[in-house]
């Protein structure tokens, strides 16, 4: 993986766990919110 890569999944990690709310992760990330929920729905599917 790429450190992007790890970032995003670092972010996605702290917003899944609560220690981040979705809003703030959609900051760091630059997306918007809705596309946060994509990718944490994505990451649980698997």
């Amino acid at each position: 993986m790429s450190k992007p890569e790890l970032n995003r999944m670092k972010v996605l990690a702290q917003i899944d766990d609560g220690r981040l709310t979705v809003a703030n992760g959609a900051n760091m990330l630059g997306l918007r919110r809705r596309q946060v929920f994509r990718l944490l729905y994505g990451i649980a599917r698997q």
